[in-house]
């Protein structure tokens, strides 16, 4: 239920691609080749990007979020479905979405359609 959530909402940003490039059952959300989430089949859990470091120690801290595995620096966390409502999924895949389309040098961010935070954060 929660993978076919994120593959929606995912699917919904603008210029969001899926792709597998660590084998089946590994999916990997980009925005111009950018990660910004990525889930196993049958896994516990999403990987996203927090705004910062700090964010991410607090949302672990919290209990909202678990070190990512194999994200270790950057500021990944991982989102665990058991943890986590939809309303909350769909703003931290938001956030991600958003903080890596923000890093995006000018002529990656012009070749992308236009994109409303508040609206996708529903």
């Amino acid at each position: 239920m929660f993978e076919d959530f994120v593959e929606r909402h995912c699917k919904s940003l603008p210029g969001a691609r899926l792709s597998e490039p660590f084998g089946p059952d590994m999916y990997v959300w980009t925005v111009a080749e950018k990660m910004f989430a990525a889930y196993t089949r049958g896994s516990t859990g999403v990987s996203l990007r927090a705004e910062s470091a700090t964010e991410a120690q607090k949302m672990i801290q919290a209990g909202k979020a678990v070190s990512a595995p194999y994200l270790k620096s950057g500021g990944w966390v991982m989102l665990q479905w058991q943890n986590t409502t939809p309303y909350e999924l769909r703003r931290y895949i938001t956030r991600s979405y958003a903080q890596v389309r923000a890093e995006l040098n000018a002529n990656q961010q012009a070749s992308l359609p236009p994109f409303d935070e508040v609206k996708f954060l529903g």
